[in-house]
């Protein structure tokens, strides 16, 4: 329990001084919301495609497996 308060910890003092250098960059937190938005936005886009990018090679993956192990079988027959 102890390591899931020292990471959920690390994680919201990221987030917050992330959120500082934004407001000190941007002049408001208002500005840097937004910006985080967007940053987040796009991490998030890009975590959905490298997600679809694996599913598909795991169905390639074991449907050539599956086709190995239909082989395998029709030779021994």
């Amino acid at each position: 329990m102890k390591a899931f308060h020292a990471v959920l910890t690390a994680i919201l003092v990221l987030f917050f001084a992330v959120m500082l250098i934004f407001r000190l960059a941007d002049g408001s937190f208002q500005s840097a919301g937004a910006r985080m938005d967007r940053m987040l936005g796009a991490a998030a886009t890009e975590a959905s495609s490298a997600a679809e990018d694996v599913a598909a090679a795991t169905d390639s993956a074991v449907q050539d497996i599956a086709e190995d192990i239909a082989d395998r079988r029709d030779d021994e027959n």
